[in-house]
């Protein structure tokens, strides 16, 4: 009787047992691709060894520096130098690049509130803010340099308003 009973229900048991090493296989198969906690570390590490720090420093033709600084992922080294090639590189270490560009152009403080005037010692000065609370960014050659029309001399006892580099180097440049 027992063994009627063994041969009968032997394929169901076989089958069953098939059916939930094949479902465990199926599993451990489908997660492998999947990354483990060992090495997700490595993964991190590399993502910020392609992180790079920049700084961009930008000079004015009226002498005031500006810098920034940004934190960039470079997936491809061809497209950062390409994207940055209008900038001169002044230092590069690992995880670091300065970059410098010369504008001849006024900074944005100097075209918005910049002055030429005279020091108290007839010295041609750059500076911005009103003539009281004047902030020097530039100092020229003393007065008696240039040859400048009587109007202009007195005009800049008062301070002149200076919005472009052309009107800088317009009275900068008439030495005597």
């Amino acid at each position: 009787m027992y063994k009627k009973l063994i041969h009968k229900h032997w394929l169901p048991f076989v089958l069953g047992a098939f059916s939930v090493i094949l479902f465990y296989s199926t599993f451990i198969i489908w997660n492998e691709g999947e990354p483990t906690e060992i090495s997700r570390p490595e993964a991190v590490k590399e993502q910020a060894d392609n992180e790079v720090e920049l700084l961009f420093e930008t000079v004015f033709a009226d002498g005031i520096s500006q810098e920034e600084t940004r934190k960039e992922a470079i997936n491809s080294l061809q497209d950062f130098w390409y994207e940055y090639s209008n900038w001169q590189v002044v230092d590069q270490k690992k995880g670091f690049v300065h970059f410098k560009q010369e504008l001849l152009d006024l900074s944005p403080e100097v075209k918005q509130e910049g002055y030429l005037g005279l020091s108290d010692d007839q010295h041609l000065i750059l500076y911005t803010g009103q003539p009281e609370a004047k902030h020097i960014i530039q100092t020229y050659d003393h007065l008696s340099e240039y040859s400048l029309a009587s109007s202009v001399k007195l005009a800049l006892t008062k301070g002149m308003k200076v919005s472009s580099v052309d009107e800088l180097n317009a009275i900068v440049d008439k030495k005597g």
